[in-house]
């Protein structure tokens, strides 16, 4: 038996070959049922592993030990939060710990208020009534590139107040900033310069009620933000609406297209729609995110020695039959249910209210519209793992 590469405080015993990006039972990289292949990892694999994958990282694939380490950001710094690390760009306030972390959110919370939020979220309304009513006629749609792909950024770009002619642009860029993909440098390089001519059209430019223009009068500690801390701030919050929540539609899409109990269960109970939404998130889960350890702690029965870096697929907390029982089935009257979709702790995802909005906007608005859909014949859904869950292909079809 080949032994395999580990860091010499790391055991032998707790050494696994696995790669996240490419874990067992993906085709060419990709599977009908990402979900399935994350839960075949947690029910295989020890509690806390290591990994000589991707530079070499711990990996946690249970709720009780990644709630621990998210509300330790003294212990586990969320300065990286992607492997392998070294792979994105620094995010504030998203890279910094607190007390830093929260002096930078606090300029970002205006503008994630009730008002902006109704007003993102009544362009995503209107935006996905106009999107589903031409495609109900038509009788079948590629669902990310129809709808999940485009509602969602639609609202968060309402909020941040980026033009929405730029919305394909970005998209695009979006797809290519894996760590691992060959193409990332290039599409942070284009993201970078987009971010840089935005920043100086809003400094000449300012705007009212624009998070952007916001960014050149802004202060913290008694002074005004330097220009690195504006284009760190202003990339986050030109990337960070792009992908996530559109994943989640269409991971959420892909579970209804097979389950007409559950579509008409929405229907006939809109009073479930709020513990749906819940569910959806808890069983579907999209990010795999990273801490790294800030000083040397023993952890779960392991020696972490600071600057490892830990892996937390966080769809695995929602997986946690010891955290949620009879966990792979969905159930839209579950009390209680726990997961880690947004994070917690410190670093709480600030946009998980609009989130939410843009899940009940779809089940709200598509449901009664086309209530009967599926996989189109000899289609399954196409997905694939890596700092994001994602569907690749969704085609459905309805009777038009």
């Amino acid at each position: 038996m080949t032994t395999l590469a580990h860091p010499e405080h790391v055991p032998a015993a707790c050494v696994r070959d696995f790669d996240f990006y490419n874990p067992q039972g993906l085709v060419n990289g990709f599977t009908p049922d990402i979900h399935a292949v994350w839960k075949h990892v947690q029910d295989t694999m020890p509690d806390i592993f290591w990994t000589p994958r991707n530079g070499g990282h711990w990996v946690l694939t249970r709720y009780r030990h990644m709630v621990d380490m998210v509300l330790r950001p003294d212990v586990f710094s969320n300065r990286e939060n992607q492997i392998p690390l070294g792979g994105a760009p620094f995010f504030v306030p998203v890279n910094l710990d607190p007390p830093e972390h929260g002096i930078f959110r606090k300029l970002m919370m205006p503008f994630f208020s009730p008002a902006s939020l109704a007003k993102a979220t009544d362009k995503a309304r209107s935006t996905a009534i106009d999107i589903i009513e031409q495609l109900r006629a038509q009788g079948h749609c590629e669902f990310f590139e129809d709808f999940a792909g485009v509602m969602p950024v639609v609202a968060f770009m309402t909020l941040v107040n980026l033009p929405l002619d730029v919305m394909a642009y970005l998209r695009g860029l979006s797809a290519n900033i894996s760590p691992v993909n060959p193409e990332s440098p290039a599409a942070w390089a284009a993201f970078g310069e987009y971010v840089r001519d935005l920043i100086e059209d809003r400094r000449v430019r300012p705007r009212d009620n624009d998070l952007f223009s916001s960014l050149h009068v802004a202060q913290v500690h008694g002074r005004k933000l330097t220009e690195k801390e504006i284009f760190d701030i202003a990339l986050l919050f030109t990337v960070g609406g792009l992908d996530t929540v559109a994943s989640q539609l269409c991971f959420s899409a892909a579970f209804l297209a097979r389950s007409p109990t559950h579509r008409q269960e929405v229907i006939e109970h809109p009073d479930r729609i709020d513990r749906a939404i819940e569910e959806l998130f808890r069983r579907f889960g999209v990010s795999n995110l990273a801490r790294v350890v800030a000083q040397d702690v023993e952890f779960g029965g392991h020696h972490m020695r600071a600057g490892d870096a830990v892996l937390l697929p966080f769809p695995l907390a929602g997986l946690d039959e010891t955290a949620n029982p009879d966990p792979m089935t969905v159930d839209f009257q579950r009390k209680g249910a726990k997961h880690l979709l947004f994070s917690s702790g410190p670093h709480l995802c600030i946009g998980n209210r609009l989130a939410k909005r843009e899940m009940r906007i779809f089940l709200e608005e598509w449901m009664p519209r086309i209530p009967d859909f599926s996989y189109a014949p000899g289609h399954e859904p196409t997905m694939g793992t890596g700092i994001i869950n994602h569907v690749t292909e969704l085609n459905l079809v309805w009777d038009a």
